[in-house]
């Protein structure tokens, strides 16, 4: 059965994991880059085809995929049919893509001699980074929204990484090895 979930653990999953996991300090992103690089893609390029895929929504995916996560770590399956929308799922999914080896069978391919799937000290391990980049993320759209409003986000990572993200409809991953 899955779980009910109110609106305020949705709004406060990433401060749970941000106690669980930590948050990467300002300054300290170059080290994740390899995480950041599809994550960041494969939102701009959704944006691109829907402009209203914005700030917001990209912070509703984001939250979708802490639970997720959180429920692949504690055996919980949460019931998101009143957060997953037709406004993030495309992002949530885009997102999932670029680092979840339980939705992208290539990435589930290619850490399957490296990480034990089944054992919850390898998926918390597995998940640290991805978390704390999804976490750093948050703020960033946070940040930009305020300075440029609900696309302010986007807008900046037109501005600086846009040049390298092709237009096309590949959603790119990154896998995380021992």
């Amino acid at each position: 059965m899955k779980k009910q979930l109110n609106r305020y653990k949705f709004e406060k999953i990433s401060n749970m994991m941000a106690k669980e996991f930590g948050k990467i300090a300002k300054g300290d992103e170059d080290a994740y880059t390899m995480l950041f690089i599809p994550m960041e893609g494969n939102m701009l390029k959704l944006n691109r085809e829907n402009p209203d895929r914005n700030g917001r929504r990209a912070i509703e995916a984001i939250h979708v995929c802490l639970l997720l996560i959180d429920g692949y770590l504690t055996d919980t399956e949460y019931d998101l049919n009143g957060y997953r929308t037709p406004e993030n799922e495309a992002l949530v999914n885009g997102l999932l893509m670029s680092f979840d080896p339980f939705t992208n069978d290539e990435i589930r391919e290619a850490v399957a001699g490296q990480w034990d799937l089944n054992s919850p000290s390898d998926l918390r391990s597995y998940f640290r980074e991805p978390v704390m980049c999804l976490l750093r993320i948050e703020k960033s759209i946070e940040l930009w929204t305020e300075e440029g409003g609900a696309n302010g986000y986007f807008n900046y990572l037109e501005q600086t990484i846009g040049a390298t993200v092709p237009r096309d409809k590949q959603m790119n991953f990154s896998v995380l090895l021992k």
